[in-house]
């Protein structure tokens, strides 16, 4: 166990080290001997950076005028249908990658892997 703690203290001394004095300056809250944040804070603030991008492009949209807001929400939801459609034709395109693997290991197994028994 102390073996564990002295390592652990090794690793934050050289973290310090490589870190220095540049991102203690950037960073006032920075503690060497806080642990990494977990992965879903990272995907938790990319889910923030799309929200806010979509809201500004409503913004832009509420901003404009007659046709031109008219042209741009069916432009808007041209572009999303497209999007949308290309997600599912990928993921329909695994899936039957998916089953067509299967079938042709289940063909392997049943000509040739008996054939090699006998």
């Amino acid at each position: 166990m102390s073996q564990t703690d002295n390592l652990e203290e090794r690793f934050r001394e050289l973290e310090r080290e490589v870190m220095g004095n540049k991102q203690q300056t950037n960073n006032p809250s920075y503690d060497p001997n806080k642990r990494a944040e977990p992965e879903f804070v990272a995907v938790n603030q990319a889910g923030d950076a799309a929200k806010a991008n979509v809201g500004s492009l409503i913004t832009w949209v509420n901003k404009l005028t007659g046709a031109t807001k008219v042209a741009a929400i069916i432009v808007i939801g041209l572009v999303s249908f497209t999007i949308l459609s290309f997600v599912f034709k990928l993921v329909t395109a695994a899936i039957s990658i998916g089953i067509m693997a299967l079938v042709g290991f289940i063909l392997y197994k049943v000509f040739f892997a008996s054939n090699s028994t006998k």
